[in-house]
């Protein structure tokens, strides 16, 4: 197996900070230079372009997110399904940085397509893992959703992102509340109302 260069797993890293808090238009290879400590020589060399460089941002960070999502047990309890989930969410709270294909997101129209394609293809794995559970709380619990699971999917995911967002902006936590509690009542009805050990208002 090919080892990993320290300097690009380096690259990745400061990028996947740069891309979460500053989006893709808002940094160069001078500023990633910089903090790493290389020259854009260097830089070019393992990724040619910056679309090199996004995309493989992208691919990794959704990696990372997927591998947790999917070690979640589609069979286990709802209700810690879902805190387990909504802490992907709070992870970033307090911080300066968002959920990085979120904030991608808003460039959509300024993007290269393949990262545009990947971004797309992170979303649909957040809603098909919502729409999932909103679909066994249904069959299980006979819940009654004001949409199809898939769309309703759609709104939920919709409202993560804006209230990580809202939250940023407002230099306040429990501003990811509300759609967390979307989340929580559409699955589990009788947790509807937060947990004080799991508030959102907790920064992690």
């Amino acid at each position: 197996m090919k080892a990993v260069s320290p300097v690009r797993e380096q690259l990745l890293e400061h990028t996947l900070a740069l891309l979460g808090s500053r989006g893709y238009n808002g940094f160069s290879y001078r500023d990633l230079a910089e903090l790493v400590g290389v020259k854009t020589s260097s830089i070019h060399y393992y990724f040619p372009t910056k679309e090199d460089l996004a995309l493989a941002a992208v691919q990794a960070y959704a990696t990372n997110i997927g591998d947790i999502m999917r070690g979640m047990d589609p069979n286990g309890p709802l209700k810690e399904q879902v805190e387990q989930y909504l802490a992907l969410w709070r992870k970033n709270l307090g911080t300066s940085r968002v959920c990085l294909c979120g904030m991608l997101a808003a460039e959509a129209t300024s993007l290269p397509q393949n990262v545009l394609a990947a971004i797309q293809t992170f979303f649909c794995m957040h809603e098909s893992w919502i729409a999932q559970r909103l679909e066994r709380a249904v069959a299980e619990k006979g819940v009654k959703l004001p949409a199809p699971p898939t769309a309703y999917a759609m709104t939920i995911l919709g409202a993560l992102q804006s209230g990580l967002i809202s939250a940023r902006l407002f230099g306040k936590p429990c501003r990811l509340d509300a759609a967390s509690a979307m989340l929580r009542s559409a699955v589990t009805p009788e947790s509807s109302k937060p947990q004080p050990a799991q508030a959102d208002a907790v920064a992690h």
